[in-house]
């Protein structure tokens, strides 16, 4: 596949599926989960 082919919905979709997909690296959660809990632990810290 080329990936100039590809277009901005499936590239969506991709990203969608590996994001939402869980990790045993990651305790089997998804890496979309720990970046969430990671942004709102930031958030708070800021303020």
């Amino acid at each position: 596949v080329d990936p100039l082919s590809i277009t901005d919905g499936e590239l969506k979709d991709i990203c969608d599926r590996l994001n939402s997909t869980p990790r045993k690296c990651l305790g089997y959660r998804t890496p979309a989960e720990v970046f969430r809990k990671k942004l709102l632990a930031q958030m708070r810290r800021v303020g």
